[in-house]
């Protein structure tokens, strides 16, 4: 369990985590159900391993109460589950520290947020490299850069491999990233989906491929 509102520690911390080859779900607390959860706790995938699945403020929500029970379970399956929350109260503390190890990241000083380069993040993906686009996406989020301008940038890189050829997508697959995009774009600014969440599960999903 990961607390605090220093987002890069977090996330550095969530890198050395999960390893490179490693399946990761990622779910936000607007995204996700008790029995989702416990979907995942009975998880795995065709090749005998466990996926990492990452929880979002999923603990502030006052529909999914852990009990004991709930949280033994959790404890107890072979999936590693991830909980980031940017607060936990004492009350909170006391209750999980049974069953989680808990990381505090907080900052008692706010400091000025430097301004992510999005352009790495295109990089990453160029190279199909999972593990480093996400956390460059993570980072980039919790830094205020606007999920628009991040898929401008992949959108703008997947088009310049269609034009110039790479060994590491086929070309098929360059279109359909590039109409996903699109489609992703419209459908967040018509209020159907979170930009910034479907815009993760967009790069989990085409660099698991």
């Amino acid at each position: 369990m990961l607390c605090g509102n220093d987002n890069k520690k977090k996330n550095a911390y969530l890198k050395k985590l999960c390893k490179e080859e490693q399946l990761v779900f990622s779910q936000k607390e607007i995204n996700i159900t008790k029995d989702n959860i416990f979907d995942y706790a009975k998880s795995v995938n065709l090749f005998g391993e466990y996926p990492t699945v990452v929880l979002e403020d999923v603990l502030k929500n006052e529909e999914i109460v852990l009990s004991k029970e709930d949280l033994e379970i959790l404890m107890k399956s072979s999936v590693i589950f991830v909980f980031f929350e940017e607060k936990l109260l004492s009350a909170d503390l006391k209750k999980y520290q049974k069953y989680a190890k808990i990381e505090d990241f907080s900052s008692s000083t706010t400091k000025q947020l430097p301004k992510m380069n999005v352009f790495n993040i295109a990089d990453a993906f160029s190279r199909k490299d999972k593990m480093t686009t996400w956390m460059l996406y993570r980072d980039a989020i919790s830094l205020g850069t606007p999920p628009e301008e991040i898929s401008g940038i992949i959108f703008w890189k997947i088009k310049s491999m269609i034009l110039t050829g790479t060994k590491i997508f086929s070309i098929d697959e360059l279109k359909i990233r590039s109409s996903e995009l699109v489609s992703l774009y419209h459908k967040a600014h018509r209020g159907e989906l979170d930009f910034a969440i479907g815009l993760e599960q967009f790069i989990l999903s085409s660099l698991s491929k």
